[in-house]
């Protein structure tokens, strides 16, 4: 007979079979943990060790793990946020705007409204074509409606979808829209909230950096945000109204000649020390929020990650399935065999 152990979901109890993974033995008692890939690669499932101990499969940061893999040994509880529920939307495309020659602004009109919290993503299908994973945000002077939808996204010149917008994609075009997914997201609290991007991963940031404006004004916010093509640089109206919120802003520029407003480099060359009462987020290139994990991880900080992977590895935000940034960075910086990875757009 397998061997009971007590898992405790958010304070309900159930009783659970030994080496169940966590998800796995929440959905059969009906106490569903936030999921999406179910692979290891999103990060949506990831929660909080209140007590005891669990198989962690190597993706323990902090006193998280993601349920999805960490499998029951001992009697344990966990905590994880509550998220709004997962639905699908219909809608049609309002606009497609060029906010740069590479990156498009997306504005859908929903039917009906979708709550999503700020930096969570959604599965976006337009006209029939391949699903993608975007981050919902606003409009860089800030703007945006409550059954609209806006994206930032980048054209990949090998790309199946992206390609399309502006041409095949544009006003009237149908829309599915799936989620929302993905933990990192605003949350409420009291130390620095410091917020860092790369490329369109600007989009959850500024989703996240906005909201956190607006519901704690208190908080000290640092947002470091770059791109590699000066071009690129496609943020400036919305670092503005952060700072005149009083929030601090770092814009980086890792190409040949930044503009003088830029710092030379990439975001994780300006981030401040980071300290254990920190919050950071982090969402674009998977190699700089692997960097920006591995700074958060080396302090103690806590860290939500974002990174965004090119859709031509798969039809979905998420990495192939051997790849794993953050531990093959590990590897080269730190030298042990930690893991942890997160999906995006």
């Amino acid at each position: 007979m397998t061997d009971r152990v007590s898992l405790v979901v958010n304070g309900r109890p159930i009783s659970a079979g030994a080496g169940q993974t966590l998800l796995d033995a929440g959905l059969a008692s009906g106490q569903a943990i936030p999921h999406d890939c179910a692979t290891g690669q999103c990060d949506t499932c990831r929660v909080r060790i209140h007590s005891g101990s669990v198989d962690d499969a190597g993706t323990r940061i902090g006193d998280t793990v993601l349920a999805c893999r960490a499998r029951l040994t001992a009697d344990i509880a966990i905590e994880f946020d509550e998220v709004p529920d997962v639905v699908r939307r219909a809608g049609i495309v309002d606009s497609v705007v060029e906010l740069t020659a590479e990156i498009v602004e997306v504005t859908v009109a929903l039917r009906k409204r979708l709550i999503y919290l700020p930096g969570q993503y959604l599965r976006v299908s337009f006209a029939g074509l391949p699903a993608r994973d975007y981050s919902p945000t606003l409009r860089v002077d800030g703007s945006g409606e409550l059954n609209e939808l806006i994206f930032q996204i980048r054209r990949q010149p090998d790309g199946v979808v992206s390609p399309q917008l502006g041409g095949r994609i544009g006003p009237g075009t149908a829309v599915k829209v799936e989620g929302p997914f993905g933990a990192a997201f605003h949350r409420l609290g009291r130390g620095r909230l410091v917020v860092v991007s790369s490329g369109v991963g600007f989009a959850p940031a500024w989703a996240v950096a906005r909201a956190s404006r607006l519901r704690e004004p208190e908080r000290d916010l640092l947002v470091v945000a770059g791109t590699r093509e000066a071009q690129n640089l496609y943020m400036r109206p919305a670092l503005e109204w952060l700072r005149d919120r009083g929030a601090a802003t770092i814009l980086t520029c890792s190409g040949r000649n930044p503009p003088t407003d830029a710092r030379a480099g990439r975001p994780t060359l300006h981030l401040p020390r980071l300290t254990r009462d920190d919050t950071v987020l982090a969402a674009g290139a998977p190699e700089m929020v692997a960097a920006v994990q591995f700074l958060a991880a080396a302090t103690g900080a806590t860290c939500y990650a974002d990174p965004f992977y090119a859709a031509t590895h798969r039809p979905d935000r998420s990495p192939p399935s051997d790849t794993n940034f953050f531990q093959r960075f590990l590897q080269r910086v730190a030298g042990n065999r930690t893991a942890k990875t997160d999906p995006v757009a």
